[in-house]
């Protein structure tokens, strides 16, 4: 994905870090010299720091592995310098499938907890101890990394699990008003709250001066007035079908073009995709994206065609395809159309502007 670099893929599933976590840091830097820790101190501390960062992981992985139970495919798994994200292609269809898939991952926080404390009990007899001195400064030492991460975890659940839209227990709340009122309600009632919530988190940062609870409350804000627009966009769409939205003439590249006389025609600064034909009957080969026309900038192209490197392992979607499935498969790729194709019959494409067009129209 753009913006964001692959750690790994595990369970088929690629993790990224966004480039924003870099931003972290320098919070590190800062925060260490704020509190006045010493070497060992700021050790320990990074060392807490990556943990947590593997706790939040297992996190995401507790909702993504339960959703794919249910049948749901999770695209990614992005780590933000506020926390981690399961993109999940889709819900779960059922509000009480999306309960248990939400509840999974403070559940696995509150496992590492119980673990962590099982030691706890048997090594301090319980005894988390005093993490910070009197005078407010931070000591760290190697005895008190397993309480403070009983702790982290511990408060991770907890927080997860406020019924705040779009955090784990406001989907939990969603999931449980569905089952009366339906999923848009339930997600405007939830988004309501959980924008609430992101006042309160602002205020609390402004009034102490706490950076971390103003971004946490601007993000939330922002997440939850999200999730409810395009769950209100895709319950207009349904019942619309593709073939009706599609555009059945668009601007196309044929495979046999050469890649280097195309590539010297684009302008320095390309953001648009390509889409690739056959010349001689008009069928479906490939696609041309933003990104791989970037690589293929800065490489020796000589004597290759468009059709050589133009990929086809993007989905494609059927006329006879609901609308708001195919905007969901839309959004699952970083590309702004995708071709539509009737059995192996190219008929057109499936883009942004003329889903817009349709919204507009429902809308007006």
């Amino acid at each position: 994905m753009q913006g964001a670099l692959k750690l790994f893929t595990l369970a088929r599933i690629p993790v990224y870090v966004h480039w924003s976590f870099s931003l972290l840091a320098f919070f590190l830097l800062y925060y260490g010299w704020y509190a006045q820790m010493d070497g060992i101190s700021f050790l320990i501390f990074l060392v807490l720091f990556f943990a947590l960062f593997i706790s939040v992981i297992l996190h995401e992985y507790g909702h993504a592995l339960t959703a794919r139970h249910y049948g749901v495919k999770t695209r990614d798994i992005i780590l933000l310098p506020i926390g981690g994200l399961a993109r999940l292609e889709e819900l779960p269809k059922k509000p009480l499938q999306e309960f248990v898939v939400a509840a999974a991952g403070p559940v696995v926080n509150l496992l590492i907890a119980g673990l962590l404390g099982i030691i706890l009990w048997l090594e301090y007899n319980g005894e988390i101890g005093r993490i910070f001195s009197s005078r407010g400064t931070l000591i760290l030492r190697w005895h008190r990394v397993i309480p403070m991460l009983f702790v982290l975890n511990l408060s991770l659940a907890i927080m997860n699990l406020v019924p705040a839209f779009p955090l784990d227990g406001g989907r939990m709340l969603r999931a449980a008003l569905a089952i009366k009122l339906g999923r848009l309600k339930a997600t405007q009632i939830a988004s309501y709250l959980g924008q609430g919530f992101s006042v309160f988190l602002v205020g609390y940062g402004i009034y102490r001066q706490d950076f971390m609870s103003m971004i946490l409350g601007f993000f939330l804000f922002s997440m939850a007035r999200k999730e409810y627009r395009l769950l209100k966009t895709e319950s207009i769409l349904t019942g619309q079908l593709v073939g009706s939205t599609m555009k059945r003439a668009f601007p196309a590249l044929y495979a046999n073009d050469s890649l280097t006389d195309f590539l010297k025609s684009l302008p320095a600064k390309n953001q648009a995709d390509f889409l690739v034909l056959n010349e001689a009957d008009q069928s479906f080969h490939g696609i041309l994206s933003a990104g791989l026309i970037t690589e293929l900038k800065n490489k020796n192209n000589t004597g290759l065609s468009i059709g050589d490197v133009a990929a086809s392992h993007y989905p494609v979607l059927s006329p006879e395809q609901n609308l708001a499935d195919g905007l969901s498969v839309l959004r699952s790729v970083e590309l702004n159309f995708l071709p539509v194709l009737r059995e192996s019959e190219f008929v057109g494409v499936l883009d942004y502007d003329s889903i817009n067009e349709v919204l507009k129209a429902k809308t007006n």
